[in-house]
């Protein structure tokens, strides 16, 4: 998979990056939007975003692993917001 990932990442893509790696790059990148004058910060802050959807879909990815059966939602016997008196 290494030239497979070389590839992606030549294009722009994030997801051949460990978790530390896009940590690093994220907050390097924020340090770089944080000192920069408002056209390179709104560019910047587009690119701030894709590195916050990548992190997110690995948390979403992580969770869905160790919660395979979500629980089934809770509700009362006559619906959600009926009340129990027939």
């Amino acid at each position: 998979m290494g030239i497979f990932n070389s590839i992606a990442r030549g294009l722009g893509s994030l997801r051949p990056l460990s978790d530390a790696e896009l940590a690093d790059e994220r907050e390097a990148l924020r340090e770089r939007y944080v000192s920069a004058d408002v056209n390179e910060a709104d560019k910047l802050y587009d690119e701030l975003q894709r590195y916050d959807a990548e992190m997110i879909r690995r948390a979403n990815d992580a969770y869905a692993r160790e919660n395979p059966n979500p629980p089934e939602p809770r509700h009362r016997e006559h619906g959600w917001y009926l009340p129990n008196d027939d």
